[in-house]
């Protein structure tokens, strides 16, 4: 005897009133439901990079008001820019330090938040505190820093006094600490943000694993090392990969603070960009910039990604596993 196996026809729906009907299936309506965020991501995503893509293979006269197709003159242009390359160094050099600076700092941040150390008032406390910088404006933020940096401001007190320092210490206008002072700002501004992603991770990471090392004698490094650090894998690859992300496109703190000095020893690939595009009026170098940046990022994070996420071998599931 052989089972029939009926399949349900998909539900239709009547939209519509009066003579004119409409009928639409179950497993349209998730495009139609989806069909307003497409729109807006096509308007506001995809039609600025083709048309920024477009704009790379041009140069515009804005006198004659003629725009020459120059096919890649400026692409070409780019491989002998000093200024682009020392962009790009600076610019890599500033993600990779901030990057590195939130997740150090977010994660200790958030191991010691979840850690049983005081009453639950007082971490809730000291959880507000920490997460103060992250509620100033860029511009404040930028204004406090610039305060604390001034050589008669306080750090060159506490420098001075402590003896650390015999003189004033020149944190902006001296090229070799103008870079790391302004990773010191953007860690201090951000890392707040990768302490409660982190956080989150440490809250969803199950007790028993760590009952179950502690009864087989591991330390508190230990269990750190072994259960946290690869239960938090997953959160940790997708912090850092949004930190490398918009913080390598980082503008405003460095237009605030040093305008890409002294010596462009701050001077990174979207302020030059800027400073091309918008103040030299030469808008399709600046595309092609915008585009040489877009493609270095893409290709540094398809790299980063497939450093750090480990495939399943073999077995069960074909999902990327961390």
């Amino acid at each position: 005897m052989v089972d029939r196996v009926e399949t349900a026809a998909p539900t239709v729906r009547p939209l519509g009133q009066g003579g004119a009907r409409w009928q639409i299936h179950d497993r349209h309506l998730g495009y139609i439901f989806i069909a307003p965020a497409l729109i807006f991501m096509l308007a506001v995503v995809f039609l600025p990079v083709a048309n920024t893509i477009a704009t790379s293979f041009t140069q515009m006269n804005f006198r004659e008001r003629v725009t020459e197709f120059v096919a890649l003159e400026n692409y070409g242009r780019l491989l002998g820019d000093r200024l682009f390359w020392l962009s790009l160094k600076n610019t890599m050099v500033f993600a990779i330090g901030s990057t590195i600076g939130h997740v150090v700092l977010g994660t200790l941040f958030a191991v010691l938040l979840s850690a049983r150390w005081a009453p639950p008032r007082i971490r809730n406390i000291v959880r507000g505190l920490l997460i103060l910088p992250w509620l100033f404006s860029l511009a404040a933020a930028a204004l406090i820093w610039g305060l604390l940096y001034d050589p008669f401001g306080p750090l060159n007190y506490l420098l001075m006094v402590t003896g650390i320092a015999p003189d004033s210490f020149d944190f902006l206008g001296e090229p070799s600490n103008a870079m790391v002072s302004l990773i010191v700002i953007n860690v201090w501004k951000f890392y707040p943000f990768y302490m409660v992603m982190i956080l989150g991770g440490l809250q969803s990471i199950p007790e028993e694993l760590y009952e179950a090392g502690r009864l087989d004698g591991a330390n508190p490094l230990r269990l750190f090392w072994h259960i946290t650090l690869p239960m938090l894998r997953p959160v940790l690859v997708a912090a850092t990969t949004i930190d490398m992300i918009t913080t390598f496109a980082t503008f405003d703190l460095v237009k605030i603070m040093t305008n890409g000095g002294p010596q462009r020893a701050t001077q990174t690939l979207s302020l030059y960009i800027y400073e091309t595009g918008f103040r030299d009026v030469n808008l399709g170098y600046g595309a092609a910039m915008a585009m040489a940046m877009l493609v270095t990022l893409t290709v540094a994070t398809a790299l980063y990604i497939k450093l750090v996420v480990r495939r399943p071998s073999g077995g069960e599931g074909g999902n990327a596993a961390f």
